[in-house]
């Protein structure tokens, strides 16, 4: 169910306590989907809930194994069903593979370009957050697949990609910098041998600022930031390849996508997602780490959370930073006393980065 950001959505997605908070703007949008009946039922997501997999159904390019699923798995935390997705069948293709459903409140620079998508009210900071989990507890050979903010058609301005590596799960991350024309995509492995027999808890943030080299993309796994680096607004900005609309896109959705080389063997088995969330809203400014930060009207300038006035703000900075730093202090003392494969760079941005 979408919902607008107030308390307890704001606190659940930013993992903030709920003391001092506000609602964050009237125009935050945000979505979960833990992919349970009702609504989603098994079989193909497409049509589900404002999901769109035309692929899965036979109405696309190649008729892709991305499907509700029972889960049999042993996942306590996925509740009775997950997406399950492999790459067992592939194609070079986009619109037809599997999108969750939008934002109705993009995502996106001020020259962003929406093509036929509608914009809503436009933001500057997008949050996507999901589990990941194997269906199996060896290798399966070849098995990845890529996950990307989106627009709703395949113009991307971000990318992770998930492989079963000989060690367990390999995470990476692509990015465009520079101003290089062909775009200079670089790839960065930011984890490597995840379990194969739990969840992992995957969540990418990007703030988008006017001005080309400058948009912010952080990845974390399981709780902790592995990889800052930036966005894809420079592909199109400066490949000639993206000459005919020559602009960062908006972002309202996730794209899953299997592209690359097929494994067949696969078919049936692959990844599952699930707890899958994804938010836009304004670049979040906080919280603060100091009394001194909230003086001057300082309270005024944090989002994350908001404050009614300054002496809410001290006290929050009282309540957790204060107590933190008092509990290192402690511990220092106690020691003391006691120690003394998807990757062709995206040719026609299709075929440069599959």
């Amino acid at each position: 169910m979408r919902k607008l950001f107030g308390r307890l959505a704001l606190a659940a997605l930013l993992g903030v306590p709920l003391t001092g908070l506000l609602p964050l703007t009237a125009s935050a949008d945000s979505l979960s989907v833990n992919f349970e009946n009702p609504p989603y039922t098994t079989g193909s997501i497409n049509g589900q809930d404002g999901w769109t997999s035309t692929g899965s159904v036979g109405s696309g390019c190649a008729v892709y194994d991305h499907k509700v699923a029972t889960n049999t798995y042993g996942y306590a935390t996925f509740g009775k069903q997950s997406l399950r997705i492999s790459d067992a069948i592939t194609s070079g293709c986009f619109g037809d593979q599997t999108f969750a459903k939008p934002l109705v409140n993009a995502v996106g620079e001020t020259t962003a370009t929406a093509g036929t998508f509608s914009v809503g009210a436009r933001q500057n900071h997008f949050e996507t957050q999901f589990d990941i989990a194997s269906t199996m507890p060896t290798q399966q050979v070849g098995m990845h697949v890529s996950v990307s903010p989106d627009r709703g058609d395949g113009s991307r301005m971000s990318y992770l990609r998930f492989e079963d590596g000989l060690t367990g799960i390999n995470v990476f991350f692509d990015d465009v910098q520079g101003t290089a024309n062909p775009a200079n995509f670089v790839e960065t492995q930011v984890a490597t041998g995840l379990s194969r027999t739990v969840p992992h808890k995957i969540k990418l943030t990007m703030d988008v600022i006017d001005g080309p080299s400058n948009d912010v993309v952080k990845v974390y796994i399981d709780g902790g930031l592995v990889h800052t680096g930036t966005s894809w607004e420079n592909y199109y900005r400066y490949d000639s390849e993206a000459a005919a609309e020559q602009s960062p896109r908006i972002v309202k959705t996730v794209l899953f996508r299997s592209s690359g080389t097929a494994h067949p063997a696969n078919a049936g088995k692959g990844f599952l997602f699930d707890n899958f969330s994804q938010m836009s809203g304004p670049i979040l400014v906080g919280p603060p780490t100091n009394k001194d930060q909230c003086k001057n009207g300082g309270w005024k300038t944090f989002n994350n959370p908001v404050f009614k006035n300054q002496g809410e703000c001290i006290r929050f900075v009282e309540n957790h930073h204060d107590k933190d730093d008092k509990d290192k202090h402690n511990h220092g003392d106690n020691n003391n006393h006691d120690h003394g494969q998807d990757h062709n760079h995206n040719k026609n941005h299709n075929n440069k980065h599959d």
